[in-house]
C-alpha cells in the first residue's frame, strides 16, 4: 500500500517534520548548486518533481475512481480554432491533469491541474502562506480556466499542494467533496473517511521525497 517506512526512512521522516538536518547528504548537488534539505525539493535535476507531482496526481485520480465516472489521467484539451479567442493556454496539444465526471453535479464534467510548491524556497520563505497559495491557484486559472470554460464546456478546479502537507482552498474543497461521496456511498463516516484520505496523500507526498 506504500504506507510502510524502513528505520532510515522514518528518522529522515522525523528530521523533515522538524527541520532538522539530515546526515550524510552530498554537500553539492548534481546541479552544481551547493546542497541542502530545500534544495533537493526544488532543484529540477533527476526528475523527483515529476514524480512527485504524478504520485499526488495519481491519488487523487483513485479517489475520483471510487465515486466519479470516465475519470482520465493527462487529457488533451480541445485545440482552438481560428472563431475562439481565449486568455492563457493556447497550445495545441496542451493536456490538464485529470478529467472526471459527477464530482460537482450529476454528469458535469471537471478538469483539474496539479501544482505543488516548497514553502521553504527562497521566493516563498518571507511571504504568508495563504498568499502563496491564492497565487498559485490564480496562476492556474489564469492559465487554463477560461479555455476549459469556453471550448471544453465543463468547470475547472486547480489542486493546489505544498510539500510540507498543506493545501489551498479549491483543493480542501475537492478533498471535502470527495470524502462526502464517499462516505455516502459505503455508508462510513465521513470523519474516518477524510481521515484516510489525509493519511494518502501524506505518505503520497512523503515517499516521494524521501
Amino acid at each position: 500500500l506504500g504506507w510502510v517506512l524502513n528505520k532510515e526512512e522514518f528518522r529522515d521522516a522525523l528530521r523533515l517534520r522538524y527541520g532538522w538536518q539530515i546526515p550524510n547528504i552530498p554537500v553539492v548537488c548534481v546541479c552544481g548548486k551547493k546542497n541542502s534539505v530545500d534544495h533537493t525539493l526544488i532543484c529540477k535535476n533527476g526528475g523527483y518533481l515529476i514524480f512527485r507531482h504524478n504520485k499526488i496526481r495519481d491519488t487523487n485520480a483513485a479517489f475520483l475512481r471510487e465515486v466519479c465516472h470516465d475519470v482520465r489521467t493527462e487529457p488533451e484539451l480541445i485545440p482552438i480554432d481560428s472563431s475562439q479567442t481565449v486568455q492563457g493556454n493556447t497550445e495545441e496539444r496542451a493536456r490538464l491533469d485529470i478529467s472526471a465526471r459527477g464530482l460537482w453535479g450529476p454528469f458535469q464534467k471537471t478538469m483539474f491541474d496539479v501544482r505543488i510548491f516548497h514553502p521553504n524556497a527562497d521566493t516563498y520563505k518571507d511571504r504568508d502562506i495563504k498568499s502563496v497559495y491564492t497565487q498559485h491557484e490564480n496562476i492556474m486559472k489564469r492559465d487554463y480556466e477560461q479555455r476549459v470554460i469556453q471550448v471544453e464546456k465543463c468547470s475547472f478546479t486547480p489542486l493546489v499542494y505544498s510539500t510540507s502537507g498543506g493545501m489551498a482552498p479549491h483543493a480542501q474543497a475537492f478533498h471535502k467533496r470527495i470524502a462526502e461521496l464517499i462516505a455516502e456511498k459505503t455508508n462510513e463516516e465521513y470523519r474516518d473517511v477524510i481521515s484516510i484520505m489525509r493519511v494518502k496523500l501524506s505518505f503520497a507526498l512523503l515517499k516521494s521525497v524521501l
